[in-house]
Formats: C-alpha cells, sequence, structure tokens
C-alpha cells in the first residue's frame, strides 16, 4: 500500500487561532469550510505544485474537505476524512496546507491557524457520523506524534502503525470550540 493510499498526517500546528491570522498584517480572516465533491477537481491539488500529495489519487471513500477564506474561497488547506466504522471513529487520512502556508518546507506562510482548523474539520466529520469527534491517524514521525500530545492532548496508540495517535471526545471538543468556520 502506498502513504497516499494509506494517509499520513504530516502538518505541524502553528498557532491556536480561532480564524486564520495574515502574519504580514495580523488581520483575522473569516474562514469557510467546503467538501469538494468533483475527483476532477483535485487535480489542482499536486505535489509538483506543494500540496504534498497527489489528491486525486486518494481512496474515493476519503471525503476531502477544503478550508478556505470567506472573501474569495481561496483554498488554505485540505483534509482527507474518512468513516472508519470499524474503529467507531474518524481517520484522517491526509492533511496539508498550501504550499504558501507551509513554512516547514518553504520557509514562509501566509495566514496561521490552517492545520488546526484543518483538525477541528476532522472532529466536526467524527460528529457527523456519530462518534463524538473521536478521530485517529498515522503521523509521519515520532516528533509529530509529540507535537499533537502536547498541541491537542492526541494519545499515542502504535496498534496499527508506528506513530498512530487518537483525538478523543474532550480534546475534539475543545478543538471545537476554538476554531471557527461556516460550512458550505
Amino acid at each position: 500500500m502506498t502513504q497516499v493510499e494509506q494517509g499520513c498526517l504530516d502538518i505541524w500546528i502553528d498557532k491556536i487561532v480561532s480564524c486564520l491570522k495574515d502574519t504580514e498584517t495580523g488581520e483575522i480572516k473569516d474562514t469557510v469550510v467546503f467538501k469538494i465533491q468533483s475527483r476532477s477537481y483535485l487535480r489542482n491539488f499536486q505535489e509538483n505544485n506543494g500540496w504534498q500529495i497527489n489528491w486525486n489519487e486518494i481512496p474515493g471513500d476519503v471525503d476531502v474537505c477544503a478550508l478556505a477564506l470567506g472573501d474569495g474561497n481561496e483554498i488554505q488547506g485540505l483534509v482527507g476524512v474518512k468513516n472508519d466504522r470499524n474503529s467507531k471513529a474518524a481517520y484522517i487520512h491526509w492533511a496539508c496546507t498550501a504550499p504558501w502556508n507551509n513554512k516547514h518546507e518553504f520557509g514562509k506562510q501566509k495566514y496561521e491557524g490552517v492545520g488546526g482548523h484543518l483538525f477541528a474539520i476532522a472532529a466536526d466529520k467524527s460528529i457527523e457520523w456519530g462518534y463524538d469527534g473521536v478521530m485517529h491517524g498515522f503521523a509521519a514521525s515520532s516528533e509529530l506524534v509529540e507535537h499533537y500530545i502536547k498541541t491537542f492532548g492526541a494519545i499515542h496508540l502504535g496498534y496499527l502503525h508506528t506513530y498512530q495517535i487518537m483525538i478523543e471526545e474532550a480534546a475534539a471538543k475543545r478543538l471545537l470550540e476554538v476554531y471557527t468556520y461556516e460550512w458550505n
């Protein structure tokens, strides 16, 4: 199974802010979230243009949601979430910021707060599916496992994958109390 098929959490959480914050001006930007319905539209988000993976290649049973600016709908990050009925949790398949928000790979970022919003969206999907916000995923490294533990109160499971993490109901609800957005 390839990494794109299996999924991976390789996203650092920069700041806990309710909406996105412009790093140059300090301006707070309202955000919207929408599910991307068209798999062909996902061809716009490719590894070769800075989106970590070829988003059109992820499994068809993964819902892809976009975090966008409220004014203009410019996409700032994507999260793929799967209804994992066996685990009774949302499985965060993949999450990534737009290239201009990824300071770890590109040295700068336009908006802070994208990563945390993507986890909050996954918590929302978990609630929608009846799992009370419980979610899990496979982090890319032990450093990211520790980062998620410190940032969100995640739990290191390590059952299905060395770096498997889980975010329980209480931690998910805290995420949803902090991050704000409107569903479109």
